[in-house]
């Protein structure tokens, strides 16, 4: 187990759902954090948020899928704080349309999003890491849709499914950096994300956002024990939201 107090943890996608909550849980444990997101309003409203809690925090603006944009943003993060400790990618979006109606706009934008960022973030985290000897922490958000193939989101699962193999090949790699890589695949999770698509399941059998940012900061803190503890906890309350769900 290592202390997260100090810790530099830059995180995507952090103006809402898994990303906000993520942002909170480390900043409750000491860290400082980097807030990553293209909604700049929202990035403003979650500084002050975590600044009442009297921890260190700063954001910018970033559309992950933009290079230059995600080399300004490790730029200026090891500029105001000196180095890159863990790296949360979590930012993306989805997609609900057959394959005969998805646009190459649209198929572009979803494997950008999602698979692009994840690896120009990790690419620019590790050259950060590596030029300081930081045994640091990849940590990326994917989805259950990286492990199976679902109807209707070819194009989300095609990038999530990126996402597991880009993440599982860099773990080999960097191990002889001592920088750990750890990925995540929740199912359905109550956030934002689903109100952009025509089918949404039903939210009260879902995890939160705050479940999810629970089990990265146990990844984080690299402790066996708060890891399991987590992942049960978990695996009781999709167990309890299913069965309220199914009986109510």
């Amino acid at each position: 187990m290592i202390d997260l107090k100090d810790a530099v943890v830059v995180i995507t996608g952090a103006s809402s759902g898994i990303g906000r909550a993520a942002a909170v849980a480390f900043a409750r444990r000491g860290c400082k954090v980097v807030l990553a997101a293209r909604r700049v309003k929202k990035l403003k409203e979650l500084k002050e948020e975590i600044a009442a809690l009297s921890r260190n925090c700063w954001y910018l603006q970033t559309d992950v899928s933009r290079e230059k944009d995600v080399i300004r943003l490790f730029n200026e993060a090891e500029r105001v704080y000196g180095r890159v400790d863990i790296l949360i990618n979590n930012a993306g979006r989805g997609l609900e349309a057959e394959v005969s109606d998805t646009t190459g706009d649209e198929w572009l934008s979803v494997i950008n999003s999602n698979l692009t960022g994840v690896f120009l973030c990790t690419r620019e985290a590790v050259k950060r890491m590596k030029g300081k000897a930081i045994k640091g922490h990849i940590i990326t958000v994917s989805s259950t849709s990286g492990l199976f193939g679902v109807s209707a989101y070819s194009a989300y699962c095609a990038a999530k499914h990126g996402v597991t193999g880009f993440t599982r090949a860099v773990r080999r790699e960097l191990r002889k950096h001592n920088i750990r890589v750890s990925t995540i695949h929740p199912a359905n999770v109550d956030t934002s994300f689903f109100t952009t698509l025509k089918t949404t399941p039903p939210r009260r059998e879902m995890l939160t956002a705050q479940d999810i940012a629970e089990h990265l900061v146990a990844i984080a803190s690299r402790s066996s024990l708060a890891i399991l503890a987590v992942r049960l906890l978990l695996v009781w309350k999709r167990v309890y939201y299913f069965t309220r769900y199914f009986f109510s």
